[in-house]
């Protein structure tokens, strides 16, 4: 091998190795900031949640947005969980641990689709059902960490919607659809706010049984109870047609 060979040899090497250490800080950050960021989080720890049965793991850095975390959890909280998040030199920018009610509501979404899911079964409708919890309230004003969830006594209202298949979607699908939808929660006693439909044509349906797209689909959204009970197709006429107005704005 030439002298200049060997040059240009060691030239692609370097420019390799460059590319890889700064593919790897890139992605997975700097050694030594996340020592910083272990050493932060145990001295921060000294002083601070004593009382909890921690659980910490090592730093990792998230690419996103730049810092290096440090995730805990307690031991005999199921919600509390949070994490801590330094700058590459070790300086705390976060601390989650105020927004664990919000592993609450997580965990609440879960429940209510589980809800939704045994519902749909004992009641034997054809469609899948879901239900939220009413975006008109705070989940803070109703949840307590680490709350358990009974289905005879939710904390909150939802909001039920269906979603289904028909040959060829109309207002009095989604009609039939909302009072099956209605009938099935009366039934459990479940208190809702507002009610929601979506019916696809089969022809967008794929073979894994979701839908291809909702392009051609029939839907209404925030049907109060009242026009589902009277069967009222013009102010459903009324609520679909401004929900297109405003989804092709």
């Amino acid at each position: 091998m030439t002298k200049k060979s060997k040059i240009i040899l060691n030239a692609v090497l370097t420019i390799l190795l460059l590319i890889v250490i700064f593919t790897q800080f890139v992605f997975y950050g700097n050694p030594i900031s996340k020592i910083l960021a272990d050493k932060a989080a145990d001295e921060y720890l000294k002083t601070h949640y004593t009382d909890l049965d921690l659980v910490h793991e090592r730093a990792y850095y998230d690419f996103k947005d730049g810092t290096y975390v440090v995730r805990l959890w307690d031991k005999n909280s199921i919600d509390t969980k949070f994490t801590l998040e330094f700058d590459s030199f070790g300086k705390m920018k976060r601390d989650t641990f105020d927004d664990r009610l919000f592993n609450t509501f997580r965990r609440y979404m879960g429940f209510l689709d589980d809800v939704a899911d045994e519902i749909a079964k004992d009641s034997g409708l054809d469609f899948v059902i879901w239900l939220r919890p009413d975006d008109d309230t705070d989940y803070r004003d109703y949840l307590t960490l680490d709350q358990d969830f009974d289905a005879d006594n939710l904390p909150s209202k939802v909001m039920a919607g269906f979603k289904t298949y028909a040959e060829k979607p109309s207002l009095e699908d989604l009609m039939n659809g909302l009072k099956k939808l209605y009938e099935a929660l009366k039934e459990r006693d479940i208190a809702v706010s507002t009610y929601s439909g979506l019916i696809i044509p089969n022809a967008d349906k794929k073979e894994d049984g979701e839908a291809e797209t909702w392009k051609n689909a029939v839907s209404v959204n925030d049907v109060p109870e009242k026009v589902i009970v009277d069967g009222d197709m013009e102010e459903l006429k009324r609520l679909f047609d401004e929900g297109n107005k405003i989804l092709h704005k």
